[in-house]
């Protein structure tokens, strides 16, 4: 499925992180560090692909992702995305990477932003690994490797889902690209198990947690890539269970078919 062209503000965002990223690139290039797309993409997180794609204005930005810029460049969000500053400060987070002491000075053009404001729409959704079985709907889970703090999401965007009940998993592999890429995470719902076609969900599928657009046609279900080097692949052709409805990215809610 085509990517959807990004708005003139999310191109906005992606030219002003480009400069900046260009820049970081010279100052390290003079400081004798590595300065490749690849090098700075594992220290990120993600991928070369999905870093040029967000560089070039193919995808649009995320709090994830500017949250990881900010602390790879060592620059506010504000710097290179308002709107994404907006997002953040809503959800009670720093702009900043390493928050300073109180009286150390900030970058030019900078402001510290504090926790004020409405706290109770702020919720915190755990982050986890799933440990699955083949051919066994129930799971269990486990804190997420070096991340234990939870993942901050306003309440507006859950639509009226009980925070209680999500869990937040990072998504493996370069299938669903350009709408998901290795690294990113996703927000569950595990009480929603109704296939629904077009739809996200994340699947147990012969013991492997993977996260894919369910579609229905001619009267069977097959998980679907976006990536259109993976073809679809039907589900009764293993063992394939729910593990629960996609409805949360960060910086976006995945509501309705695609």
């Amino acid at each position: 499925m085509p990517a959807q062209p990004l708005t003139p503000e999310q191109l906005e965002d992606a030219a002003r992180l480009k400069k900046l990223f260009l820049s970081w690139q010279q100052q390290q290039k003079e400081a004798g560090s590595a300065v490749s797309q690849e090098a700075a993409a594992e220290r990120l997180g993600f991928n070369q692909s999905a870093l040029s794609q967000y560089l070039n204005g193919r995808i649009p930005l995320n709090v994830d992702a500017s949250r990881k810029f900010s602390e790879l460049l060592g620059r506010p969000v504000s710097e290179f995305s308002p709107r994404l500053h907006d997002q953040l400060k809503e959800y009670a987070s720093s702009v900043l990477p390493d928050e300073p002491a109180a009286n150390d000075s900030l970058p030019p053009g900078a402001r510290r932003v504090t926790e004020e404001g409405d706290e109770d729409d702020v919720v915190e959704i755990r982050k986890v690994r799933l440990k699955l079985r083949a051919g066994v709907s129930r799971f269990e889970t486990e804190p997420l490797d070096g991340d234990g703090d939870p993942l901050k999401v306003s309440r507006s965007d859950l639509d009226g889902l009980d925070p209680k009940r999500l869990i937040a998993i990072p998504v493996r592999g370069d299938s669903m690209e350009p709408l998901l890429f290795d690294g990113d995470t996703v927000v569950i719902d595990p009480t929603d198990k109704k296939l629904v076609s077009r739809e996200l969900y994340a699947l147990n599928f012969e013991g492997d947690c993977c996260v894919k657009q369910m579609l229905h046609k001619a009267g069977a279900w097959y998980l679907h890539s976006i990536n259109s080097d993976h073809k679809p692949v039907r589900a009764e052709s293993g063992q394939c269970e729910v593990i629960g409805r996609v409805v949360y990215q960060p910086g976006r809610s995945l509501k309705g078919r695609l």
